[in-house]
């Protein structure tokens, strides 16, 4: 309580002192390492090197950063003072702290994820503590602007996320890596893995549930790589990527020269990029993968349970993804999986989906700070 008193009247002062139209602050989970939507923006302005100062918000100074970005750590007197100043905030969550934003600074929030198959924020209904949905609701107040990578998005951000300002539908920043090059990346992640060149990945993505328990990620690692060998053919192997809510070490498996660990790999997207297939439960990369026409697979053993708690944005029947609700199923969705089936399913849901990605939206996205912070 001290300490929030302490920061509120930080605040308080640092709110009288002028704005700085050319100093942008960057935060990646309110303080975590250089990822997700926000680096890619972050990147295209050194990239185009923009005359603005770059903040990053980082509760670690030993993780790597480029250094043209100045960190800062969350929640102190410091961040208060250049949150307070900056012309620009670009957050990819919630602000679950005090602020007070001023007219003349430029709020983008950019989410850190496209659609997916459970319901978020509003929608998500008593999913929500009310402690989060007050934070929310303050939060959405503040911005200025929110990105959408497809027309099904902005509608459910309509519906669920407090706002009724612009969205910009220019794809997501972090999906912009998925139209360059691919080769590269993909030899730089078999490289890192010390993996063959033809070696063929599958990358087990779940997301996380509000109890923090793992009770339900029990899938059979192994036989789903037998699986896929008799099915596609090939040398296969399995990066397991666990949730950054998810303390990856508290999840028992047995790692083995073919199943490796990857949640300390410290860009998730460049993982996604160099993958064959994905294995997911409700994380929106299954729909990134159906976006790039990859085989995705959806593995959910409290499927009912979610649906009851936070409910579906589409039906099963909408996904051209094979979905298993236990390790059995899963392993006949991978042996049975028909490559005519999954376009003929895919056809119809990027048609509902409309998307917009197109691998400038990092680019959009400075050219709106430039034009707004003159």
């Amino acid at each position: 309580r001290l300490h929030n008193f302490y920061i509120w009247l930080v605040w308080q002062i640092c709110y009288l002192l002028p704005v700085d139209q050319h100093k942008i602050v960057f935060s990646n989970f309110n303080g975590g390492g250089f990822g997700d939507n926000a680096r890619y923006i972050a990147e295209e302005c050194i990239r185009r090197k923009i005359p603005y100062k770059l903040y990053w918000v980082c509760s670690n100074p030993a993780l790597p950063f480029p250094k043209e970005l100045n960190l800062v750590p969350p929640n102190t007197a410091a961040f208060v003072y250049h949150m307070a100043t900056a012309g620009c905030w670009v957050d990819t969550t919630r602000k679950l702290y005090y602020f007070k934003k001023k007219k003349n600074q430029t709020y983008i929030h950019t989410w850190h994820a496209g659609p997916g198959l459970k319901k978020i924020e509003r929608d998500a209904g008593s999913g929500l503590t009310d402690k989060y949905v007050r934070y929310a609701q303050r939060d959405s107040k503040a911005i200025d602007l929110l990105l959408s990578n497809c027309r099904f998005w902005t509608q459910c951000f309509r519906s669920c996320f407090w706002y009724d300002g612009p969205i910009m539908e220019k794809g997501l920043p972090k999906n912009d890596l998925y139209f360059q090059d691919q080769e590269p990346l993909r030899r730089m992640i078999r490289e890192y893995y010390g993996l063959p060149m033809d070696a063929k990945i599958v990358l087990y993505v779940p997301t996380w549930r509000e109890n923090r328990k793992l009770h339900v990620y029990h899938l059979d690692f192994e036989k789903c790589l037998e699986a896929f060998t008799t099915r596609f053919g090939g040398d296969w192997y399995m990066l397991v990527r666990m949730h950054p809510n998810v303390n990856a070490a508290d999840f028992d498996i047995h790692y083995t020269d073919r199943i490796l660990n990857a949640s300390p790999y410290p860009n998730s997207q460049e993982l996604l990029a160099a993958g064959d297939v994905v294995i997911t439960d409700y994380s929106s990369c299954g729909f990134d993968y159906i976006q790039l026409d990859r085989p995705s697979f959806l593995y959910a053993e409290d499927y009912d349970q979610m649906k009851r708690d936070k409910g579906y944005y589409l039906e099963l029947s909408d996904l051209p993804t094979p979905i298993a609700f236990n390790n059995a199923q899963m392993l006949k969705n991978i042996l049975d999986y028909s490559e005519e089936e999954y376009e003929q399913k895919r056809e119809v849901f990027m048609q509902k989906m409309q998307y917009y990605d197109d691998g400038h939206a990092s680019e959009a996205v400075v050219n709106y700070i430039l034009e707004h912070t003159k």
